[in-house]
Protein backbone atom coordinates (compact mmCIF):
# COMPACT_ATOMS: atom_id res chain seq x y z
CA UNK A 1 0.00 0.00 0.00
CA UNK A 2 2.81 2.42 0.92
CA UNK A 3 4.63 1.67 -2.35
CA UNK A 4 1.48 2.34 -4.38
CA UNK A 5 0.93 5.63 -2.60
CA UNK A 6 4.55 6.72 -3.17
CA UNK A 7 4.25 5.95 -6.89
CA UNK A 8 1.02 7.95 -7.09
CA UNK A 9 2.51 11.02 -5.43
CA UNK A 10 5.70 10.78 -7.45
CA UNK A 11 3.72 10.66 -10.69
CA UNK A 12 1.68 13.69 -9.66
CA UNK A 13 4.78 15.58 -8.57
CA UNK A 14 6.60 14.79 -11.82
CA UNK A 15 3.64 15.92 -13.92
CA UNK A 16 3.31 19.10 -11.89
CA UNK A 17 6.99 19.92 -12.10
CA UNK A 18 6.96 19.54 -15.89
CA UNK A 19 3.77 21.49 -16.57
CA UNK A 20 2.94 23.98 -13.85
CA UNK A 21 5.54 23.85 -11.13
CA UNK A 22 3.21 22.46 -8.47
CA UNK A 23 4.53 21.35 -5.05
CA UNK A 24 6.30 18.01 -4.78
CA UNK A 25 3.71 16.52 -2.40
CA UNK A 26 -0.08 16.50 -2.35
CA UNK A 27 -2.12 18.37 0.27
CA UNK A 28 -4.98 16.57 2.01
CA UNK A 29 -8.40 18.05 1.25
CA UNK A 30 -9.84 19.55 4.45
CA UNK A 31 -13.32 21.15 4.70
CA UNK A 32 -13.20 24.94 4.69
CA UNK A 33 -9.63 25.15 3.39
CA UNK A 34 -8.70 27.06 0.22
CA UNK A 35 -6.11 25.64 -2.21
CA UNK A 36 -4.06 27.78 -4.58
CA UNK A 37 -4.00 27.20 -8.32
CA UNK A 38 -1.62 24.45 -9.38
CA UNK A 39 -1.82 22.61 -6.03
CA UNK A 40 -1.68 18.82 -5.90
CA UNK A 41 -4.55 17.75 -3.64
CA UNK A 42 -5.63 14.33 -2.40
CA UNK A 43 -8.27 12.47 -0.45
CA UNK A 44 -6.51 9.55 1.20
CA UNK A 45 -9.73 7.90 2.34
CA UNK A 46 -10.81 7.63 -1.32
CA UNK A 47 -7.33 7.01 -2.68
CA UNK A 48 -7.41 9.74 -5.34
CA UNK A 49 -5.44 12.87 -6.13
CA UNK A 50 -5.28 15.55 -8.82
CA UNK A 51 -3.81 19.00 -9.51
CA UNK A 52 -5.97 22.13 -9.44
CA UNK A 53 -5.88 24.03 -12.76
CA UNK A 54 -3.49 26.89 -13.29
CA UNK A 55 -5.33 30.14 -12.56
CA UNK A 56 -8.15 28.46 -10.60
CA UNK A 57 -8.14 28.43 -6.79
CA UNK A 58 -10.41 25.98 -4.99
CA UNK A 59 -12.27 25.76 -1.68
CA UNK A 60 -13.25 22.37 -0.28
CA UNK A 61 -16.58 21.59 1.38
CA UNK A 62 -18.03 18.39 2.74
CA UNK A 63 -21.13 17.04 4.42
CA UNK A 64 -22.23 13.50 5.30
CA UNK A 65 -22.69 12.47 1.65
CA UNK A 66 -20.95 15.02 -0.59
CA UNK A 67 -17.34 16.15 -1.04
CA UNK A 68 -16.80 19.02 -3.47
CA UNK A 69 -13.93 21.33 -4.37
CA UNK A 70 -15.34 24.56 -5.87
CA UNK A 71 -12.89 26.35 -8.19
CA UNK A 72 -12.95 29.93 -9.43
CA UNK A 73 -10.66 32.11 -11.54
CA UNK A 74 -9.90 35.81 -11.35
CA UNK A 75 -9.39 35.92 -15.12
CA UNK A 76 -11.94 33.56 -16.68
CA UNK A 77 -15.67 33.84 -16.08
CA UNK A 78 -17.28 30.63 -14.89
CA UNK A 79 -17.05 28.09 -12.10
CA UNK A 80 -15.55 24.65 -11.73
CA UNK A 81 -16.22 21.77 -9.38
CA UNK A 82 -14.60 18.48 -8.48
CA UNK A 83 -17.09 16.09 -6.85
CA UNK A 84 -15.35 13.23 -5.04
CA UNK A 85 -17.21 9.98 -4.38
CA UNK A 86 -16.98 6.20 -4.19
CA UNK A 87 -19.09 3.13 -4.83
CA UNK A 88 -20.68 4.28 -8.11
CA UNK A 89 -20.38 2.43 -11.41
CA UNK A 90 -19.82 4.23 -14.74
CA UNK A 91 -23.48 3.61 -15.59
CA UNK A 92 -24.67 5.11 -12.28
CA UNK A 93 -22.45 8.15 -12.80
CA UNK A 94 -23.80 8.57 -16.32
CA UNK A 95 -27.37 8.43 -14.99
CA UNK A 96 -26.54 11.15 -12.47
CA UNK A 97 -24.90 13.32 -15.09
CA UNK A 98 -28.03 13.09 -17.23
CA UNK A 99 -29.95 15.17 -14.69
CA UNK A 100 -30.38 18.95 -15.23
CA UNK A 101 -27.86 21.18 -13.46
CA UNK A 102 -29.16 24.15 -11.47
CA UNK A 103 -26.65 26.99 -11.49
CA UNK A 104 -28.88 29.27 -9.43
CA UNK A 105 -30.62 32.52 -10.48
CA UNK A 106 -33.06 30.45 -12.58
CA UNK A 107 -30.24 29.13 -14.77
CA UNK A 108 -30.77 25.43 -15.51
CA UNK A 109 -28.51 23.55 -17.91
CA UNK A 110 -29.63 20.34 -19.63
CA UNK A 111 -27.62 17.76 -21.47
CA UNK A 112 -27.37 18.15 -25.25
CA UNK A 113 -26.94 14.36 -25.63
CA UNK A 114 -26.95 11.37 -23.27
CA UNK A 115 -23.74 11.16 -21.18
CA UNK A 116 -21.23 8.83 -22.81
CA UNK A 117 -19.28 6.11 -20.98
CA UNK A 118 -15.75 5.81 -22.38
CA UNK A 119 -14.06 3.03 -20.43
CA UNK A 120 -13.03 4.55 -17.10
CA UNK A 121 -14.40 7.97 -18.12
CA UNK A 122 -17.85 9.47 -18.48
CA UNK A 123 -18.38 12.70 -20.44
CA UNK A 124 -21.38 15.01 -20.71
CA UNK A 125 -22.23 18.40 -22.21
CA UNK A 126 -24.90 20.88 -21.04
CA UNK A 127 -26.31 24.08 -22.48
CA UNK A 128 -29.07 26.70 -22.40
CA UNK A 129 -29.37 29.83 -24.55
CA UNK A 130 -26.54 31.64 -22.72
CA UNK A 131 -24.40 29.19 -20.74
CA UNK A 132 -22.63 25.91 -21.35
CA UNK A 133 -21.42 23.15 -19.05
CA UNK A 134 -18.91 20.34 -19.53
CA UNK A 135 -18.44 17.33 -17.24
CA UNK A 136 -15.77 14.63 -17.21
CA UNK A 137 -15.79 11.83 -14.63
CA UNK A 138 -12.69 9.72 -13.99
CA UNK A 139 -13.18 6.36 -12.25
CA UNK A 140 -10.46 4.47 -10.39
CA UNK A 141 -9.95 0.70 -10.07
CA UNK A 142 -11.06 0.63 -6.42
CA UNK A 143 -14.42 2.30 -7.12
CA UNK A 144 -13.45 5.86 -6.18
CA UNK A 145 -14.21 8.54 -8.74
CA UNK A 146 -14.10 12.28 -9.30
CA UNK A 147 -16.48 14.30 -11.48
CA UNK A 148 -14.96 17.48 -12.89
CA UNK A 149 -17.55 20.04 -14.02
CA UNK A 150 -17.03 23.54 -15.46
CA UNK A 151 -19.72 25.95 -16.59
CA UNK A 152 -20.09 29.53 -17.72
CA UNK A 153 -20.61 31.65 -20.86
CA UNK A 154 -20.72 29.68 -24.11
CA UNK A 155 -17.72 31.58 -25.45
CA UNK A 156 -15.51 29.86 -22.83
CA UNK A 157 -16.45 26.29 -23.78
CA UNK A 158 -13.11 25.50 -25.41
CA UNK A 159 -11.31 26.71 -22.28
CA UNK A 160 -13.47 24.52 -20.04
CA UNK A 161 -12.84 21.49 -22.26
CA UNK A 162 -9.09 22.05 -22.09
CA UNK A 163 -9.17 22.40 -18.30
CA UNK A 164 -11.14 19.16 -17.95
CA UNK A 165 -8.61 17.21 -19.98
CA UNK A 166 -5.79 18.70 -17.93
CA UNK A 167 -7.49 17.70 -14.68
CA UNK A 168 -8.14 14.18 -15.91
CA UNK A 169 -4.53 13.87 -16.99
CA UNK A 170 -3.28 14.68 -13.48
CA UNK A 171 -5.75 12.41 -11.69
CA UNK A 172 -4.24 9.36 -10.04
CA UNK A 173 -5.58 6.56 -7.87
CA UNK A 174 -4.12 4.42 -5.10
CA UNK A 175 -5.47 2.05 -2.48
CA UNK A 176 -7.74 4.00 -0.08
CA UNK A 177 -6.27 4.54 3.39
CA UNK A 178 -8.93 4.25 6.13
CA UNK A 179 -8.65 6.84 8.89
CA UNK A 180 -8.45 4.03 11.44
CA UNK A 181 -5.64 2.19 9.66
CA UNK A 182 -2.69 4.22 10.90
CA UNK A 183 0.43 2.74 12.42
CA UNK A 184 1.19 3.91 15.93
CA UNK A 185 4.59 4.67 17.44
CA UNK A 186 5.39 4.54 21.16
CA UNK A 187 3.52 7.17 23.18
CA UNK A 188 5.22 10.35 24.25
CA UNK A 189 5.60 10.48 28.01
CA UNK A 190 3.37 13.09 29.62
CA UNK A 191 1.63 14.29 26.45
CA UNK A 192 -1.37 12.00 26.89
CA UNK A 193 -1.84 13.21 30.46
CA UNK A 194 -1.65 16.86 29.41
CA UNK A 195 -4.32 16.43 26.74
CA UNK A 196 -6.54 14.34 29.00
CA UNK A 197 -6.39 17.06 31.67
CA UNK A 198 -7.20 19.76 29.09
CA UNK A 199 -10.20 17.95 27.59
CA UNK A 200 -11.73 16.05 30.52
CA UNK A 201 -15.15 17.47 31.47
CA UNK A 202 -15.21 19.74 28.41
CA UNK A 203 -17.71 20.28 25.60
CA UNK A 204 -16.31 20.93 22.12
CA UNK A 205 -18.56 22.32 19.43
CA UNK A 206 -18.08 23.24 15.79
CA UNK A 207 -20.38 25.18 13.48
CA UNK A 208 -19.83 25.69 9.78
CA UNK A 209 -21.71 27.13 6.83
CA UNK A 210 -20.87 27.03 3.16
CA UNK A 211 -22.43 28.54 0.03
CA UNK A 212 -21.19 27.26 -3.32
CA UNK A 213 -22.53 30.26 -5.23
CA UNK A 214 -24.12 27.85 -7.70
CA UNK A 215 -27.47 26.97 -6.19
CA UNK A 216 -26.27 24.97 -3.21
CA UNK A 217 -24.93 25.15 0.30
CA UNK A 218 -24.30 23.29 3.54
CA UNK A 219 -24.56 23.95 7.27
CA UNK A 220 -23.60 21.75 10.18
CA UNK A 221 -23.30 21.93 13.96
CA UNK A 222 -21.44 19.25 15.90
CA UNK A 223 -21.09 18.88 19.68
CA UNK A 224 -18.72 16.54 21.51
CA UNK A 225 -18.88 16.02 25.31
CA UNK A 226 -15.75 14.47 26.85
CA UNK A 227 -16.55 13.43 30.42
CA UNK A 228 -13.96 12.95 33.15
CA UNK A 229 -14.97 9.29 33.63
CA UNK A 230 -13.82 8.46 30.08
CA UNK A 231 -17.28 8.55 28.48
CA UNK A 232 -18.16 10.70 25.46
CA UNK A 233 -21.39 11.84 23.81
CA UNK A 234 -21.35 13.14 20.26
CA UNK A 235 -24.21 14.78 18.37
CA UNK A 236 -24.59 16.65 15.12
CA UNK A 237 -27.17 18.37 12.95
CA UNK A 238 -26.72 19.16 9.29
CA UNK A 239 -28.62 20.53 6.33
CA UNK A 240 -27.58 20.39 2.71
CA UNK A 241 -28.71 21.67 -0.65
CA UNK A 242 -26.35 20.75 -3.45
CA UNK A 243 -27.08 21.18 -7.16
CA UNK A 244 -24.04 19.72 -8.87
CA UNK A 245 -23.75 17.05 -11.57
CA UNK A 246 -24.56 13.63 -10.16
CA UNK A 247 -25.21 15.01 -6.66
CA UNK A 248 -28.43 16.99 -6.84
CA UNK A 249 -29.99 16.63 -3.40
CA UNK A 250 -31.31 18.43 -0.38
CA UNK A 251 -32.26 17.46 3.12
CA UNK A 252 -31.43 17.59 6.80
CA UNK A 253 -30.24 15.04 9.32
CA UNK A 254 -29.28 14.43 12.89
CA UNK A 255 -26.75 11.92 14.22
CA UNK A 256 -25.33 10.89 17.56
CA UNK A 257 -23.15 8.34 19.30
CA UNK A 258 -21.79 7.44 22.75
CA UNK A 259 -18.82 5.50 23.99
CA UNK A 260 -15.34 5.77 25.51
CA UNK A 261 -12.67 8.33 24.72
CA UNK A 262 -8.92 8.43 25.25
CA UNK A 263 -5.81 10.27 24.08
CA UNK A 264 -2.94 8.58 22.26
CA UNK A 265 0.45 10.03 21.25
CA UNK A 266 1.67 8.46 17.99
CA UNK A 267 4.81 10.66 18.04
CA UNK A 268 6.68 12.82 20.51
CA UNK A 269 4.92 15.97 19.27
CA UNK A 270 1.43 14.85 18.20
CA UNK A 271 -1.74 13.60 19.85
CA UNK A 272 -4.84 11.78 18.65
CA UNK A 273 -8.31 11.78 20.19
CA UNK A 274 -9.69 8.24 19.97
CA UNK A 275 -13.47 7.71 20.16
CA UNK A 276 -14.65 4.11 20.59
CA UNK A 277 -18.42 3.90 20.15
CA UNK A 278 -20.60 1.55 22.15
CA UNK A 279 -21.38 -0.27 18.92
CA UNK A 280 -17.69 -0.83 18.13
CA UNK A 281 -17.11 2.11 15.78
CA UNK A 282 -13.72 3.79 15.94
CA UNK A 283 -12.77 7.38 15.09
CA UNK A 284 -9.34 8.95 15.35
CA UNK A 285 -9.00 12.75 15.24
CA UNK A 286 -5.72 14.64 15.24
CA UNK A 287 -5.76 17.26 18.03
CA UNK A 288 -3.75 20.46 18.39
CA UNK A 289 -3.73 23.32 20.89
CA UNK A 290 -1.97 26.63 20.25
CA UNK A 291 -2.35 28.03 23.75
CA UNK A 292 -5.84 29.47 23.27
CA UNK A 293 -7.57 27.52 20.46
CA UNK A 294 -8.37 23.82 20.13
CA UNK A 295 -8.22 22.10 16.73
CA UNK A 296 -9.61 18.69 15.68
CA UNK A 297 -8.42 17.44 12.28
CA UNK A 298 -7.33 20.98 11.43
CA UNK A 299 -10.71 22.58 12.27
CA UNK A 300 -11.10 24.95 15.21
CA UNK A 301 -13.61 23.78 17.85
CA UNK A 302 -14.81 25.99 20.70
CA UNK A 303 -14.19 24.50 24.16
CA UNK A 304 -16.31 25.17 27.26
CA UNK A 305 -17.22 23.14 30.38
CA UNK A 306 -19.67 20.38 29.53
CA UNK A 307 -23.27 20.76 30.65
CA UNK A 308 -23.99 17.06 30.01
CA UNK A 309 -21.26 15.29 32.02
CA UNK A 310 -22.16 14.40 35.63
Amino acid sequence: MAAIRVRLLCAIAAFAACLIGAPASAEELIPGRTYAAGTAVEDRSLGLAFITPQGWAGKFAQDATTKVLVMRSNNIEGEGMAILQTGRSPEQIAAGLAMPVNLGSNVILRTTAPPEVQGSRVVARYQDNVYVGRALAVIGPSGSSVIFFFSGPTRNEAVYAQILEGLAGTTGFAAPIPVTAQAEAPAAAGLEQQWSKLLAGQMLHYFSTYNSGAGGGMASHRVLHLCSDGRFAFGGESSMSMNVPGANASGAGRSGSRGQWRIESPTQTSAVLVLVGDGGSLQRWQVRYDGSKTFLNGQRWSRVPSDACR
